[in-house]
């Protein structure tokens, strides 16, 4: 279904590789010697050994290890409603983060209350339709399905912070939702929250229906650098989130997360000092050239989620 559904089209190229993280608990438990039993001793330096072999094993035995803190959907405190952005009405999302940790991603989804009437979809069907010059046969095949929402952002927002104006969606598609009506008849299904800790991005999942927490095995780098030549080319970005697009020896590519436009500037008179001034093009939010060697790069600004995508190429043999 074309009109309402999309793929998931992550910014640009990037393809996140996660790192598989297995953590178990090892308990080693402490069992007798080989000679069985201690001794039975009359003096005291028969029961400073036995106690001394006690101490021992005790000392063998491993804890369970402690487990992880981890973030909760009650440090964030979001909230849905309709507001104006550009002088166009939306129905948007507003979070703030309460957490101690920096949060990387945040998505909610919605679904279809249990209160909805059939009169209820009846009228959201219609009202769809008209909205987006859908088919009958695009309306039947929703029709099939419950009637779901979802908002989502990559905008980093540290502790005390807040995230402003991020656009809800119909279904998991791409259409933004602009009536307060239509949003009225779902209800929160999943939270999804990233976060950093340790120099790592985990991803923790809430359940509304069940009110149970889910932690995902995988965690990825929260801060990614290549080890190859090319990394040596260009500037680190001085951001918390740099993710890995492509790494090879003939490009690397990352996006940072957690920059302005002037900051974006800034790392693109860096480049520009480093010699990549050969055979620009700019335009606000964008930024190509070569240097004198035949490396290039290619440099783009992404307002929405206040991050950059980056690529340096080696020159072509």
């Amino acid at each position: 279904m074309v009109i309402i559904m999309k793929n998931t089209v992550k910014k640009n190229l990037c393809t996140f590789i996660a790192v598989i993280v297995a953590a178990s608990a090892t308990i080693v438990f402490a069992g007798c010697s080989d000679n069985g039993a201690p001794q039975a001793s009359t003096g005291s330096e028969g029961v400073a050994s036995q106690t001394s072999d006690d101490a021992s094993a005790v000392s063998q035995t491993k804890q369970p290890a402690k487990k992880r803190e981890t973030i909760k959907i009650d440090d964030i405190a979001w909230n849905v409603d309709q507001g104006i952005v550009d002088g166009e009405k939306y129905v948007l999302l507003d979070y703030t983060n309460n957490s101690k940790y920096t949060v990387t991603d945040f998505e909610m989804t919605f679904k279809e209350k249990g209160s909805v009437t059939e009169e209820d979809k009846e009228n959201f069907y219609n009202e769809i339709k008209d909205k987006f010059s859908m088919s009958d046969d695009d309306i039947s095949e929703l029709k099939q399905r419950d009637i779901s929402m979802h908002a989502e952002t990559e905008k980093i927002v540290e502790p005390g912070e807040s995230a402003k104006n991020i656009n809800c969606y119909y279904y998991s598609g791409i259409y933004y939702l602009k009536d307060i009506n239509h949003f009225n008849l779902v209800e929160p299904d999943v939270a999804t929250i990233k976060y950093i800790n340790d120099n790592k991005i985990y991803t923790s999942y809430y359940d509304f229906s069940t009110k149970k927490y889910s932690e995902d095995e995988n965690t990825e780098e929260a801060y990614y650098w290549t080890t190859s030549e090319l990394g040596t080319k260009i500037p680190k970005p001085d951001v918390k989130v740099v993710k890995k697009c492509i790494d090879n020896e003939d490009s690397f590519g990352f996006e940072a997360y957690g920059l302005s436009l002037d900051q974006f500037n800034e790392y693109v008179d860096k480049c520009k000092q480093l010699g990549f001034t050969v055979d620009e093009s700019s335009y606000e939010g964008y930024y190509s050239a070569d240097d004198k060697d035949g490396y290039n790069v290619y440099l783009s600004y992404k307002e929405d989620d206040d991050y950059m995508t980056v690529t340096i190429d080696a020159p072509s043999e």
